[in-house]
């Protein structure tokens, strides 16, 4: 009921608001690059915990850098804690959590063309295997995964981190398969980096699956032929319209490039098939392609106050587009109608 979850411009609506209100922050570990969804810089007292002191302060400033193993140095510093009186804060968290929990499944219920991206993603929860390791590509893939997916305790989830190195998710889930090749895989990519890397790493899994204990090698390619993130990135911060000849991808079938290599797969081309598609993935005996149409117009919206700063920009970028960008202006009124609405419950 604490989990806030991400924090940043892929983050929620919950981290949004526990950042922008806590009084006192604590970082373990981290590096978090989205310096601009931290707290004010003075604002909270700050502690970091981190076993490289170049770490230490190098996204925030903080009044205690402790360098060590985190769970030691949390075990020192627990005997220092005491319990408040008052728990409104904790109340106040727990409230804004349901109510992204709630703002989530909402936004995967946005009708889309064909499949909203968010719903492919969500639709693994409970499916998911105890023991699988997950891998996520770069792009709009980690926006849907960070605010879509609850992993079950004990899955791992392998990402490119301050790297960004698109076409990572097939070569990661590789080296987790030759690692625990008992273990199921799952990868989640876009299809600008299965084109840029997946499509022939995907001959790799051909050659190795066999060897595995467990075959289960998944791979959901969100198919939207687009490069999404960098096109709303353009429309966020340039308030630019989306530049067909950088941003447009070639349609391409991955499911049938899988089917050519000795794998399987299935194209699902509505919302209703996926319950069904991922099912089917997850129980094959041998590496399987699932790749899902996607709507590339699905806004990549920062939490709140951010998202409602920067829509401005977005609505003029959009209104440039002319025809092209009239589907995208409607699922961006969509998504920001349904964060006013959490913000309006906040205010009653």
């Amino acid at each position: 009921p604490f989990a806030a979850g991400t924090m940043g411009h892929l983050g929620s609506s919950a981290s949004g608001h526990l950042l922008g209100n806590c009084d006192t922050l604590l970082i373990v570990g981290s590096n978090d690059p989205w310096t601009e969804f931290y707290p004010p810089p003075g604002s909270p007292r700050a502690v970091q915990i981190d076993l490289g002191p170049a770490a230490v302060g190098n996204r925030y400033p903080v009044e205690a850098g402790l360098t060590g193993d985190a769970a030691a140095t949390l075990e020192r510093l627990l005997p220092l804690l005491r319990s408040p009186a008052d728990t409104s804060w904790r109340t106040e968290v727990e409230a804004r959590v349901r109510q992204w929990h709630q703002l989530r499944e909402r936004r995967a219920g946005v009708p889309a063309r064909p499949v909203n991206p968010e719903l492919a993603v969500r639709e693994l929860n409970g499916r998911l295997p105890a023991d699988a390791q997950l891998a996520v590509d770069v792009g709009s893939v980690v926006y849907w995964y960070a605010r879509q997916l609850t992993l079950p305790e004990g899955v791992p989830a392998h990402l490119s981190g301050t790297l960004a190195s698109m076409g990572c998710s097939v070569p990661y889930a590789i080296a987790a398969k030759l690692a625990r090749p008992e273990r199921p895989a799952v990868v989640l990519s876009g299809d600008g980096a299965m084109q840029m890397a997946g499509l022939a790493e995907l001959i790799t899994v051909g050659r190795l699956w066999r060897q595995w204990q467990d075959p289960r090698f998944v791979v959901c390619v969100l198919n939207n032929r687009e490069l999404a993130e960098v096109t709303w990135e353009q429309r966020e911060m340039e308030g630019e319209p989306r530049f067909a000849e950088s941003q447009a991808l070639p349609d391409f079938g991955y499911a049938d490039y899988g089917r050519l290599l000795g794998l399987d797969g299935v194209r699902v081309e509505g919302p209703g098939q996926l319950g069904g598609a991922w099912g089917r993935a997850l129980a094959a005996g041998r590496p399987f392609i699932l790749e899902v149409l996607t709507d590339p117009d699905i806004p990549l919206l920062p939490p709140f106050p951010a998202g409602a700063a920067k829509a401005g920009q977005m609505r003029q970028s959009l209104d440039a587009e002319g025809g092209s960008g009239r589907h995208g202006q409607e699922l961006l009124e969509q998504y920001l109608a349904l964060e006013e609405e959490l913000q309006g419950q906040d205010r009653s």
